[in-house]
């Protein structure tokens, strides 16, 4: 039991660790859901020390018996020495009152991925992740996530999207509202396979980084950062010819390519 409360201790602290005293929790889930992480790690922790509390209290009742169950077999065997009678049961017999029994090894193979958010924290989705995914189906279209986008853009400023809503416009609007206005995107880098472009993408999740779709822009006009770089591309979009496939990825015409740190919030 001790290893298994100890266990919980762990665990409980990770979640605290990533979700009350940082923001590495964003690498993992929406951030809507750190009341609940910090709900359960307090809880974990609770009941961890609830439950070392009472395995030590156990623990000092066991020792207490041991010792008056002993000091009555002396009194016995000194009775019995007295009398010439044989001792109802040896002072020898008697255990000390501790109970070493087996902990549970198996168990502390769950410390495992605990381990990793203190020693290594893995980051958010990135460049491998995306690579990845585009082995996979190609996801549905961007409208099956998100209405059509009823803003309208300005043509005196500079217009700040999510790739999500760059990627509707250009799919689905038929008054073409991305057509000459400047639009600002956030995302990481992605390389492509042809020369003279390459992909500024971002992670879309509906819930946690499982169930991550890529979402992506081929940028061209300037060169290529360094791969996973966070940038903000200023630039306007190159209209598409015909209807657009299931293949289709929007282009943009970068003016400017202004690197970052990565976001508190790297997902859309």
């Amino acid at each position: 039991m001790k290893s298994q409360s100890l266990l919980l201790l762990l665990l409980g602290g990770a979640l605290l660790k990533i979700s009350a005293f940082s923001t590495d929790f964003t690498n993992y889930v929406k951030p809507g859901f750190r009341p609940l992480l910090i709900a359960a790690g307090a809880a974990l922790v609770i009941l961890a020390v609830a439950t070392l509390i009472e395995e030590r209290r156990k623990s000092i009742r066991t020792t207490r018996q041991a010792r008056l169950t002993h000091a009555r077999l002396a009194e016995d065997a000194h009775l019995a020495q007295l009398t010439g009678r044989e001792p109802a049961t040896p002072v020898q017999a008697c255990s000390s009152g501790h109970d070493h029994g087996k902990d549970g090894r198996v168990a502390w193979l769950l410390a495992a991925p605990v381990a990793a958010i203190f020693l290594i924290a893995p980051p958010a989705l990135g460049s491998y992740a995306a690579q990845q995914a585009e082995q996979a189906p190609p996801p549905p279209p961007p409208t099956v996530m998100d209405a059509q986008p009823v803003t309208s853009l300005k043509s005196d400023r500079v217009n700040v999207l999510s790739l999500a809503e760059f990627a509707d416009r250009a799919w689905y609007e038929p008054s073409s509202s991305l057509a000459g206005k400047t639009v600002r995107l956030t995302g990481f880098v992605l390389p492509s396979p042809d020369r003279g472009e390459w992909y500024i993408a971002r992670m879309r999740i509906s819930c946690c980084a499982a169930d991550a779709l890529t979402m992506k822009v081929i940028v061209r006009g300037a060169p290529a950062p360094a791969t996973d770089t966070w940038v903000r591309v200023t630039g306007t979009w190159i209209p598409r010819k015909g209807r657009p496939s299931d293949t289709y990825v929007p282009e943009m015409i970068a003016s400017d390519v202004h690197p970052i740190s990565p976001p508190v919030e790297p997902y859309e």
